[in-house]
């Protein structure tokens, strides 16, 4: 049985994630740890089982960031003696007092266990609040049996904010939020038109200290580039009356034109200029011309690890005259216009499930070269020609689809070490 489809014969529904699985030793993507570790003056408590416990560690562990960890095993006598608040409690009551120096937040992290023992863990926030008032808590949750119905990373990135109060907010300050990697201005059209009008950029990858993340709290507006940022910017428009527009991750000049302007208008500023834009669009134009030509009609295959919408990027480059062969997803989220776009333009494009339980023994040889964008296309293609790079990397709009163009004529030029790269918890982690 063939490891693909085409995508020709596909419907939109489309879902891999379901039943049997296979996980790839790729280790790039970020997971709840790494998240974690963003928020300064921040320390995680994990409470589960010990086979649960030993994931973190060794992820905390590669990071160099044990110090930021502690963990709370729960055993079978716990579940026995019907003790499992009081270990939360206890656990964490020790946990802080043997700490060299005193936490600004706690996140504590309970599992599937909890759930199905409806322990009251909220009663123990409460005790540990009034007991230790300087600190934080923040209920944070690692129960991978909700992975479908509520996806722990969301709910992460919606309860590290919920420590924000609402207050007076301030002009010429926004946030990023839901971003595990920085936006800068050379690869991001947003931070760049917000830096050349002097507003103020905070993100919990960036903030110095824990004082300057609650300040997160002053901005009238939030900007989300991911959707696993959104449950946490609509949580903050309730509570806190912080505006947000999501910026979508496409690649598309007009939904880059569209965007910029909304994101103006909500922050008060100029929109960019049309003869401004007209030269992003040309330069884009030359830089993807330039890398079709140096590719010369190699194949590409893309992932969903590396960009968020790997399906519109696949026919953005096909419309460009390059030869992409494959694209790895496992759900279908981008729209169906895309979707049916690129089973027009490209019946035979192969869809790998990167899941499937039959892909373990796929053909990983290729005749030629072929250039990967995303480890994950790049380990199942056996390729060291690859980008190597996680959730859109800080790319966004012209000048990030301009680095994009150059990061894969980087790929087809020059060989990595794939194996060892693609298992590194973490890809760009520097949380320690």
């Amino acid at each position: 049985m063939e490891a693909f489809q085409l995508i020709g014969q596909m419907s939109y529904e489309y879902n891999a994630d379901v039943g049997l699985a296979y996980a790839s030793p790729v280790r790039g993507v970020w997971n709840i740890v790494h998240i974690g570790t963003l928020v300064p003056g921040g320390h995680q408590i994990y409470v589960c089982p010990t086979s649960c416990l030993r994931g973190v560690v060794l992820t905390t562990a590669e990071m160099g960031a044990m110090d930021r960890l502690s963990t709370i095993t729960v055993g079978e006598d716990n579940i026995l003696e019907g003790d499992m608040e009081e270990a939360l409690q206890h656990g964490t009551e020790r946990i802080i007092e043997e700490l060299p120096q005193r936490p600004r937040m706690v996140m504590i992290f309970t599992s599937c266990i909890h759930h199905f023992m409806a322990v009251n863990y909220k009663r123990v926030y409460r005790i540990l609040q009034k007991e230790y008032p300087d600190i934080d808590f923040v209920d944070c949750y690692m129960d991978p049996i909700m992975r479908r119905t509520a996806p722990v990373v969301p709910a992460l990135w919606r309860q590290m904010h919920r420590v924000l109060k609402n207050v007076p907010k301030v002009r010429g300050q926004v946030n990023y939020i839901g971003n595990c990697f920085p936006y800068g201005g050379d690869t991001c059209d947003l931070t760049a038109l917000l830096e050349e009008n002097g507003v103020k950029r905070l993100e919990a990858n960036s903030c110095r200290d824990y004082d300057e993340f609650l300040s997160m709290a002053q901005s009238p507006v939030n900007f989300v580039f991911h959707a696993t940022g959104l449950k946490a910017a609509n949580d903050m428009k309730i509570r806190l009356g912080q505006e947000y527009l999501a910026m979508r991750p496409g690649y598309s000049y007009d939904e880059f034109d569209q965007d910029m302007e909304a994101a103006s208008a909500l922050c008060s500023l100029p929109a960019p200029d049309k003869e401004t834009v007209a030269a992003l669009r040309r330069r884009c134009e030359e830089e993807t011309e330039k890398t079709r030509l140096l590719l010369a009609g190699t194949p590409l295959s893309i992932d969903y690890t590396a960009v968020d919408c790997p399906l519109d990027l696949a026919l953005f480059l096909l419309r460009h005259g390059f030869n992409v062969e494959s694209v790895f997803v496992d759900v279908f989220t981008e729209r169906q216009e895309i979707f049916d776009a690129l089973k027009e333009e490209k019946p035979d494009l192969k869809i790998y499930a990167s899941l499937g339980w039959n892909i373990r023994q796929m053909d990983r040889t290729h005749e030629g070269k072929i250039v990967c964008v995303g480890q994950k296309s790049a380990y199942f293609m056996n390729s060291d020609y690859f980008v190597n790079i996680i959730e859109n990397a800080g790319l966004y709009g012209y000048r990030g689809l301009i680095q994009l163009m150059e990061l894969i004529r980087d790929a087809y030029q020059t060989e990595k070490p794939m194996k060892d790269l693609v298992q590194i918890k973490g890809w760009g982690c520097s949380c320690s």
